[in-house]
């Protein structure tokens, strides 16, 4: 079986065109060292390239900008799998009228064309069962060809991970921690405020500012955070520090509870990074996380002091769920994701 992967520019999972990214810490990598290891042949599909042969073509996004493509990989006669990445935080009402208005506009929409890709996929793969519930509601699924294929995580690093490395290099344990870009929707200065008066400490691991390159979103949240940062000694600010670096699975494993009051996540990854080194997570409500964790993790209003405050001092009395470390390993590892995508590529092949 070989499966070719396509990636479209600007997808969260790749950083150069479309090349396939270096292995460490990129999901598509991961996946694909994972399925190479239960025997099928993946490569990186090159548009350039006339002898390239496949079994399955599996693009890696649904931006409208991949509907001719797609549409041309069917007319060639290629299974076409398309993992949608495609949760919105976007008001529904605004896209019952996208669809409305299509049908009165002569030319093809970034709607109408979205639409046509999944008309033509032969699957469609979403990350939880609340993103495949949102995207029929938004465009015209056929449920039939709807698979849920969770995110992952590297099982090796966060089964192991020690937090001595952690204690020795910053003398801090069982701490409040939050790893996270620091900015106003993550709520750094949310949980700051939250947790003043408890004597715990609080540490933050994460770059300042927005995703952009060269510039920094939330200028005044960030300056009031570095403030916050120097005018209490119980909060500390770490930076960033790599996914590769072994300190950041055992900060991980150093602390005694993981907040993330973020206004919104889709699902917040560091929340299951921090269930698989065993930490007690704290979350805000997001339909996906919920569908990944259920009642295993607790949650909080991320815009509410109070609410933040209990769900976290909850957590570090109370200590992790019993069993989420195991239950995370087993049901977000690299392994575990390629399990579900072979069961999707046989399904197309027979």
């Amino acid at each position: 079986m070989i499966i070719a992967f396509f990636f479209p520019p600007g997808r969260w999972w790749f950083n150069f065109g479309t090349s396939l990214p270096a292995p460490e810490g990129i999901p598509a990598a991961k996946t694909k060292e994972a399925l190479e290891r239960k025997g099928v042949k993946v490569l990186q599909f090159d548009p350039w390239e006339r002898d390239q042969k496949f079994d399955i073509l599996h693009v890696f996004g649904a931006s409208y900008t991949m509907e001719r493509f797609i549409r041309l990989a069917k007319t060639h006669g290629v299974p076409v799998v398309v993992t949608a990445n495609d949760y919105s935080a976007k008001p529904l009402w605004k896209w019952r009228l996208a669809r409305l208005t299509d049908r009165f506009i002569p030319i093809p929409t970034t709607y109408h064309m979205r639409q046509t890709i999944y008309n033509v996929a032969d699957r469609i793969i979403c990350s939880s069962q609340s993103e495949a519930r949102q995207l029929s509601q938004r465009f015209r699924i056929d449920s039939s060809k709807v698979r849920i294929v969770p995110h992952g995580i590297d099982k090796e690093i966060f089964a192991n991970a020690d937090p001595k490395l952690f204690v020795e290099r910053f003398v801090l344990k069982d701490f409040i921690l939050e790893v996270a870009r620091i900015n106003r929707r993550k709520g750094q200065c949310r949980l700051i405020r939250a947790l003043e008066g408890t004597g715990l400490e609080v540490v933050f691991i994460g770059p300042l500012g927005s995703t952009t390159a060269g510039k920094f979103g939330d200028q005044e949240e960030y300056e009031e955070f570095l403030d916050l940062v120097d005018k209490y000694p119980w909060v500390h600010y770490l930076g960033e520090i790599s996914h590769e670096d072994p300190l950041l699975p055992s900060a991980y494993a150093a602390a005694k509870v993981h907040a993330l009051p973020s206004t919104y996540e889709f699902p917040g990854m560091v929340t299951i990074e921090a269930c698989a080194a065993g930490t007690a997570a704290v979350s805000g409500r997001y339909p996906t996380i919920y569908d990944y964790f259920g009642n295993r993790i607790r949650y909080c209003n991320p815009l509410d002091i109070t609410s933040i405050r209990r769900s976290v001092l909850q957590a570090y009395q109370e200590g992790a769920y019993p069993g989420i470390k195991e239950y995370t390993l087993k049901n977000f590892s690299w392994d575990h994701i390629a399990e579900s995508l072979l069961k999707i590529y046989e399904e197309l092949l027979q």
